[in-house]
């Protein structure tokens, strides 16, 4: 679906544009590869915080995560390294310069 506008129209969300709905894919891949390292034992004790701001430099990334954060928050619940690792990405989207509302 990330490569597919075809395909990707199916499933794009109605108040979404489908190049947009792509792009986020693409950001939630990254953020899989990230959940199943850290799954699987390969981030190393606190280096979690440093890959997910890492990823939260990418404009695409934020923008997945403001859309759908709340999503993966909601699928984590119950499991502690998912919550876990939910609320550290959500922490460094936070966390970024360009995250804060622009001064009035």
């Amino acid at each position: 679906m990330s490569t597919n506008p075809d395909l990707a129209k199916l499933w794009t969300p109605e108040d979404m544009d489908v190049e947009e709905y792509m792009q986020l894919l693409k950001a939630n891949q990254l953020i899989c590869i990230l959940s199943v390292r850290d799954r699987l034992g390969f981030v190393r004790d606190g280096q979690l915080p440093f890959y997910a701001a890492k990823l939260m430099e990418r404009d695409v990334c934020r923008r997945y995560w403001q859309r759908f954060g709340e999503l993966r928050a909601q699928e984590a619940e119950g499991d502690e390294q998912a919550e876990h690792f939910t609320r550290v990405l959500d922490q460094a989207a936070k966390n970024h310069p360009q995250a804060q509302p622009a001064a009035a």
